[in-house]
């Protein structure tokens, strides 16, 4: 067995047990009506996928429903009619901060709102409706504050958690994130930390929907591949890790 088709094994049956765990809409990371939100709202979706930067995903995500509550309202006509970048990063640095960079948080996702409005006539529901995914990722990619990373994640995210038909999923890479990255390192699937050679190495492993591999490898990340003290014995990826064979004296399988 290939070491690209055993890790797919195990990958499956680690999906098996964390089920919903580690969804950002289906598991417990936010509160009900933060998820709620976010699942009936597609630019609160937005908003919330331009914030997940620089912050834990629980805060990043549950900033739309936050800064409605500050604002009293989350309908974009009005607050780009009636107020500025400079309310947005008040709002949004009220303490408790509702994000680590308040002043970019601002300036970004004020600019999604007038795009929003601009682009999509208010409804963001139009980037991605009946569409394949090479497609919302570009539209996604659009927006100030959304590299190819987070516009993967965000496809990821709408068919995952939201439950979108979006077709070409072979197009949807996986994150390239600090726990991915480091997992990867560490296992031997790529000798740097390069995206390019971290997205193909995800190609690899599951070529029909590499952005799949997102969920898995960043639990896995988050819950046992700490960045120090790793919990490797507890991993279920120790088996076909490079540096967990060596660290044991085994050879790789």
């Amino acid at each position: 067995m290939n070491k690209e088709k055993e890790i797919r094994n195990v990958l499956d049956k680690y999906l098996l047990e964390i089920k919903n765990e580690s969804s950002i809409l289906k598991g417990n990371l936010l509160d009900e009506a933060e998820k709620n939100f976010i699942i009936n709202n597609a630019n609160a979706f937005i908003i919330g996928l331009i914030a997940d930067q620089s912050v834990k995903a629980e805060i990043a995500w549950s900033l739309p429903f936050r800064l409605k509550a500050r604002l009293n309202t989350f309908d974009f006509n009005y607050i780009v009619n009636n107020l500025s970048i400079v309310d947005l990063e008040k709002a949004i640095k009220e303490k408790p901060a509702l994000h680590r960079y308040p002043n970019k948080m601002a300036t970004y996702i004020y600019k999604a709102m007038v795009k929003i409005i601009e682009d999509y006539g208010s409804d963001a529901v139009k980037i991605w409706e009946n569409q394949s995914a090479d497609i919302v990722i570009k539209r996604l990619e659009e927006f100030n504050g959304i590299s190819h990373k987070k516009a993967s994640l965000g496809t990821l995210l709408l068919i995952r958690d939201l439950n979108k038909i979006i077709t070409n999923k072979q197009y949807i890479d996986i994150a390239y994130d600090v726990h991915i990255r480091r997992i990867f390192l560490r296992m031997g699937l790529v000798d740097n930390d390069n995206q390019n050679n971290i997205l193909e190495a995800a190609r690899k492993i599951n070529p029909g929907f590499p952005g799949e591999l997102t969920t898995p490898f960043w639990s896995i990340g988050r819950n046992f591949c700490h960045a120090t003290n790793p919990e490797c014995i507890r991993c279920p990826f120790n088996n076909c890790c490079g540096e967990y064979n060596k660290a044991n004296e085994k050879q790789p399988v």
